[in-house]
């Protein structure tokens, strides 16, 4: 005899579907964190600074099992979801393979975006297909990108979309469980990224709007005591973000907007609006209204938040990203509305052509603002492959024009299927064109400023910075965990705002209040060391605070000024070729030497002089004359250098 279960053929088919979408999205959510994590491990080191070296930082001194700190000085960091979440990836040995791990860990965070959408949409009573969609296309934006770069957007992303989920279900149906459900996502969200503290405020205005204030007992006190120890406790690294805020240009909200629409996939952008706002017009049921309610007030939030923060003329696409998976959602219930208001839909999708046409888009990547862009990333890769800036725009156009005729022909004829794969496709094109860029981006800059590789620093030291740049001094401090304080020579600007002291060289050339071995910038002067031990690009690593001599105007690419100033601080010589770049002379103590094209010149001084040629060039802005050695100190009289070997070291020969 056999013992079975059946079930009713219609309930099996059911229970098939159901069981069909979920591994359809546990796949996606897969395929997600592996094609990510495989696109973050060809960046060849962190560049978007300070951000990744602060979070870094503060995850290695977690992981250390230390108070969260930055250069060995405890941060008042408040949010620090990111960094203790990511601490266990630096128990795995090497400071490589702790980026790496953390680089997986983040983009299987990001992946679960698409969880959040799904639930999101279904709770709302779209289509599997449709939320489907939206998830696939939440994870498929170039901003999920964010996933390679060290930041608290990995975390944040998916949070901000839950939060917004669960907000809608406790303005629906006020429960103590689902406000309390709502109250720890959001809180969440603000310990990942502070930028989000505009959920709590978008939820208690969702809920005036909605006349539900009053059964809003739980957020508001919990709410209410969070800012309240906020105030008391300070915001510490933000103390100063509130002066940040200014008013902005109505084209900067514009632009922002525009490239929010090319991020969200461009072509789903007119029904996503169509359903939001049919979302808070006409719902259909009241958890609808309440995620209308909140979508809207949560974007215009997060758009006025991006737009005021932060410098006038950049586009600040990372700050706004956190709206695409709401845009994604409106989507699905336009779909699942059956695509009504055509005509609505088309002049939607006309004026955001014009946009597209009239707003000069490569203009804002040519000219440097695309920080905090992964769309005008993109393009910046799209004009180098179009053979211009003017080409690259003009492709972009021609692309949108035909995404917006797909777009009206597919609302007419209801086909959702073919926009959401135009819209995914132009999102996954648009995430390998940014991707590509930011690949060979960082390999140059590892190249220019630490080709020696990681953990070329051996021993505990001291940086000394001059006049690097942000990102070469940050660098150094990054991959070099023996290079835990940094010294400021007079007119150096800090990198970050924490941890810095001050220096000076004295009469004796001794740097002022370091002891030990010292890693010295050598871009806007030679700093000589009296003992030297090896360089990595415009970086010199030294045993001792004591400089020898001090060569004005020398850079590190190695090409020095028109004109500047020798100092020894050591009895001695210091000796150094030049190679110009044409014909020139150069006078040097008061002797004139004739240099011959590319043919290196030996100078030798044993006292502080100047030097001056006769003619010069630019190097981008900065006036140059010709290639010089590093300059190599010696206790004796003029005569043969020290020099360095081919591995980089110092060789310690005297003539």
């Amino acid at each position: 005899m056999e013992i079975g279960l059946a079930l009713p053929p219609r309930r099996a088919l059911v229970l098939g579907n159901v069981l069909s979408w979920r591994v359809a999205l546990g796949g996606l959510v897969v395929v997600s964190a592996a094609v990510r994590t495989a696109a973050a491990w060809r960046r060849a080191t962190p560049n978007y600074f300070p951000d990744e070296y602060i979070y870094s930082s503060l995850s290695r001194s977690l992981a250390a099992g230390h108070l969260p700190a930055v250069r060995g000085h405890v941060a008042h960091f408040p949010a620090l979801l990111q960094p203790l979440l990511t601490a266990p990836a630096w128990w795995f040995g090497s400071l490589e393979t702790g980026y790496r791990v953390t680089q997986a860990i983040e983009s299987a965070a990001m992946a679960t975006a698409a969880l959040a959408v799904w639930w999101a949409a279904r709770r709302l009573g779209t289509a599997p297909g449709a939320a489907f969609a939206a998830a696939v296309l939440a994870v498929a934006v170039p901003d999920a990108g964010y996933s390679s770069f060290v930041l608290a957007e990995p975390f944040a992303y998916p949070l901000f979309v839950a939060a917004v989920a669960a907000g809608t279900v406790a303005l629906a149906r006020p429960a103590p469980r689902a406000q309390a459900a709502f109250v720890a996502i959001a809180l969440l969200a603000c310990f990942a990224r502070m930028q989000l503290v505009v959920l709590p405020i978008a939820y208690l205005v969702s809920a005036l709007a909605l006349r539900r204030l009053r059964a809003q007992r739980i957020p508001l006190a919990v709410f209410g005591g969070v800012g309240v120890v906020a105030l008391l406790a300070g915001l510490g690294y933000y103390e100063r973000a509130p002066t940040s805020f200014q008013l902005v240009s109505p084209a900067a909200l514009g632009r922002n907007v525009l490239v929010l629409a090319y991020a969200a996939g461009w072509v789903v952008v007119p029904a996503a609006l169509l359903g939001l706002a049919a979302a808070v017009a006409r719902p259909r049921s009241e958890e609808e209204r309440a995620f209308g309610v909140l979508a809207a007030a949560s974007t215009v939030a997060v758009l006025a938040e991006a737009t005021l923060y932060g410098n006038a003329g950049e586009t600040h696409e990372r700050y706004a990203c956190y709206v695409l998976p709401l845009l994604a959602i409106g989507f699905a219930l336009h779909a699942s509305r059956g695509w009504p208001r055509q005509r609505a839909h088309a002049l939607i999708a006309a004026v955001l052509l014009v946009a597209a046409a009239a707003a000069p888009m490569a203009g804002w990547a040519a000219a440097g603002k695309n920080a905090h862009s992964l769309v005008l990333t993109a393009l910046l890769k799209v004009e180098a492959v179009a053979g211009g800036a003017g080409a690259g725009g003009l492709a972009v156009v021609q692309v949108v024009a035909a995404l917006t005729a797909l777009a009206l022909v597919a609302a007419w004829r209801r086909a959702t299927a073919v926009v959401a794969a135009a819209a995914v496709g132009f999102c996954i094109a648009a995430s390998a064109f940014a991707v590509s860029f930011d690949t060979q981006n960082s390999r140059n800059v590892k190249a220019a400023f630490i080709p020696a590789g990681a953990g070329w620093v051996h021993g505990r030291a001291t940086v000394v910075l001059g006049a690097a740049n942000r990102t070469s001094v940050l660098e150094q401090l990054f991959w070099n965990r023996s290079g835990d304080t940094l010294a400021l020579l007079p007119g150096a600007l800090p990198p970050d705002v924490f941890a810095a002291s001050a220096t000076r060289i004295a009469r004796d050339g001794r740097l002022g209040g370091i002891e030990g071995q010292v890693v010295l910038d050598e871009s806007g002067a030679a700093l000589v060391p009296v003992a030297p031990e090896r360089v990595s690009g415009p970086w010199l690593a030294a045993r001792t605070a004591l400089l020898a001599a001090v060569v004005s105007g020398r850079y590190g690419s190695g090409w020095i000024a028109p004109a500047g100033a020798i100092r020894l601080y050591r009895r001695g010589s210091l000796a150094f070729t030049v190679t110009a770049p044409e014909p020139l002379s150069v006078t040097v103590a008061g002797r004139r030497l004739r240099l011959r094209k590319d043919m290196p010149q030996r100078v030798c001084v044993g006292a502080t002089t100047t030097y001056a040629f006769s003619s010069h060039g630019y190097l981008g802005m900065q006036p140059v004359s010709a290639r010089t050695s590093f300059p190599v100190w010696s206790p004796k009289p003029c005569g043969e250098p020290r020099g360095l070997d081919g591995g980089g070291r110092i060789r310690t020969s005297v003539g």
